[in-house]
């Protein structure tokens, strides 16, 4: 990246572009009906995957939010509000995920699992997915001025360069 590079870190330019591939994928593929079902399910399979390397990427904040918090959780913040969308977000999403798996009509079956059809697992699914629509919206929201500082910074040095 050079030498303009110095005022964003990598890891905050590799940040800001894996944040908005979920945000992106997600929006996809909670479009089922522009999607279809099997480039839906493939896609949630992708979350498998970018949903651990988010965590992991963010996972020093979670650390020393969460050690932040247990000491002062009497006292309300922004922060301690992120962290409560951001830990119900991860609840959700690995539920949508795994009820998602549990009843895969394609993607699966195209790696030869076949996996139950089940009312409970698809109501789970399309509950989670609802929810987590919600909290993604309310994730964002929490970290828009991050975002557009980041985009910012990261398109004005592109575009001088």
């Amino acid at each position: 990246m050079g030498a303009s590079t110095s005022s964003l870190p990598r890891r905050t330019v590799v940040d800001f572009w894996l944040d908005l591939l979920l945000v992106v994928a997600f929006t996809f593929d909670y479009s089922f009906r522009f999607t279809g079902l099997t480039i839906h399910e493939w896609i949630g399979m992708v979350f498998v995957v970018l949903v651990p390397v988010h965590l992991t990427q963010h996972w020093d904040w979670v650390v020393r939010t969460t050690r932040r918090l247990v000491g002062r959780w009497r006292t309300p913040s922004r922060e301690s509000l992120r962290w409560v969308v951001d830990l119900l977000l991860l609840g959700a999403f690995v539920l949508c995920v795994a009820s998602g798996l549990l009843v895969s009509q394609k993607a699966l079956p195209a790696l030869g699992l076949r996996p139950g059809d089940d009312n409970f697992w698809r109501g789970l699914h399309t509950t989670t997915a609802d929810v987590s629509v919600a909290l993604t919206a309310l994730h964002v929201a929490l970290s828009w001025r991050w975002g557009l500082t980041v985009a910012k910074r990261l398109f004005r040095r592109k575009a001088a360069a």
